[in-house]
């Protein structure tokens, strides 16, 4: 919903009970947001859901909304279960930022569908919190922990290294951007299958799931996936 106030009007006295917050943004927001220190630290102890969405993006300084909501998310209790940013201008210091702050141990859902994420900073969200069973990104390579592996011997180097990463994740929700090969994708979803024993679903945009199925069935017949 867009909120309907000059002033932290809906903030006042729900320090102790606001639960779930879901809101657009927009300059004006921000602002009044700071002005009024709506987002400072530890004033939500039990705020279990946050989502945010940038929806006027021309108007807003490039990243400012995910750096709004990052500080404030990561300075709530440890409650959190839902964490929600769209952002377009997002930058990929927002995982880092959550990754370093160990206290969102509680955290199930993490959608940040406009941030850049590789195989490698997908491990590490999941070795720190982990009890994640759903993610949202794009999806843009193996990364740093990878980059020296050759394709055919991912699945190998993965399993023997990660195996089983993690016993809740089951969801994995990948954008794709520009020129990302789709096959690069659907491997990376191969790769949740063999190292998360309950993964059970990778979506993809819709134009993109008939792809997706092929290039799937395709590495199933690798060897190195059997």
């Amino acid at each position: 919903m867009d909120y309907p106030f000059k002033d932290d009007t809906l903030f006042r006295g729900t320090s102790n009970t606001l639960e779930y917050l879901s809101m657009n943004v927009n300059t004006e927001v921000i602002e009044m947001a700071q002005k009024y220190k709506v987002f400072g630290g530890n004033k939500y102890p039990n705020l279990r859901a946050f989502r945010i969405k940038n929806i006027n993006t021309r108007l807003m300084r490039p990243g400012a909304p995910s750096k709004a909501a990052t500080k404030f998310a990561l300075s709530v209790s440890s409650k959190l279960e839902i964490l929600a940013v769209e952002d377009i201008a997002m930058e990929a210091t927002i995982v880092p930022s959550i990754v370093e702050h160990g206290h969102m141990s509680s955290l199930q859902l993490l959608a940040i569908p406009d941030a850049f994420l590789t195989l490698s900073q997908i491990v590490v969200l999941l070795e720190q919190i982990p009890i994640l069973t759903d993610l949202h990104c794009h999806y843009t390579g193996v990364g740093t922990l990878f980059e020296y592996v050759e394709d055919d011997q991912l699945p190998v180097v993965f399993a023997q290294k990660y195996a089983p990463l993690s016993n809740n994740f089951r969801v994995l929700q990948l954008g794709h951007w520009g020129n990302t090969d789709i096959a690069v994708v659907a491997r990376c979803a191969m790769l949740m299958v063999i190292a998360c024993p309950r993964f059970t679903y990778a979506s993809v945009s819709s134009h993109l799931r008939e792809k997706m199925r092929k290039c799937i069935l395709e590495l199933m017949s690798h060897d190195s996936f059997i």
